[in-house]
């Protein structure tokens, strides 16, 4: 496989879907290695980023837009159309081959059903265990937490935190700072038990002892 020769220990992956608010999304880190899935290719210049790697099917870019980029000397790695993974999937393996100890997935949200519902499983691919990941859907942010895990999260305080267990039941499940705290609890996958819960402090924890959780946080408009 072809590498980039950039500071991988951070990297940004772009999706396709709407197009993306960059005050919502947030700052972002300098000097990454920016991965683009298929069309989110387009999100590059909203954000004032460079692309160094196009990976995906490619049905979804222009052909003129991707010999643009291969101009511009940016990797592009093209798959079969009739593939196993999703584009966003691919993006992110390629980012685990690099060895990233970050992972930041950016998308304006929006597109098909699927595709979002599949990017909270390829969160918890096994070849990122270990690496902080950080999903920034819109104005949504999604974090995973693998069994054994504490993660800690910035946030502002009144933002309203989301404890989704995945895969199955979630217990061991310890918080700090938000205003419904757990010790030791346990949630249900089958229930919405962990929604809507608020941050008390512009840092929250989340530890989970025996199953997955996806962490949400939404910032009230």
């Amino acid at each position: 496989m072809t590498t980039v020769a950039a500071n991988t220990e951070t990297a940004i992956v772009l999706l396709g879907g709407d197009a993306i608010d960059a005050k919502a999304i947030g700052a972002l880190p300098a000097n990454c290695t920016v991965i683009a899935a298929d069309s989110g290719v387009e999100l590059a210049p909203m954000l004032g980023l460079d692309i160094s790697v196009v990976i995906g099917d490619m049905d979804s870019i222009e052909t003129t837009a991707l010999e643009a980029l291969k101009a511009l000397g940016t990797i592009v790695v093209q798959h079969a159309v009739d593939k196993n993974e999703s584009d966003a999937e691919l993006a992110m393996r390629y980012a685990a081959s690099l060895g990233v100890t970050r992972l930041i997935v950016l998308s304006g949200g929006g597109g098909r059903l699927d595709h979002q519902l599949a990017l909270f499983a390829v969160m918890f691919l096994d070849s990122l265990r270990g690496t902080r990941i950080e999903v920034r859907l819109a104005r949504s942010r999604a974090y995973p937490v693998r069994s054994g895990e504490t993660i800690t999260i910035s946030c502002t305080t009144g933002d309203v935190i989301g404890l989704i267990p995945f895969g199955g039941d979630a217990h061991g499940v310890t918080t700090s700072n938000l205003h419904w705290p757990l010790s030791d609890g346990s949630l249900i996958a089958a229930a919405s038990r962990g929604i809507s819960n608020r941050a008390r402090a512009d840092e929250v924890s989340v530890t989970v002892t025996t199953g997955r959780l996806i962490v949400t946080v939404d910032t009230p408009v």
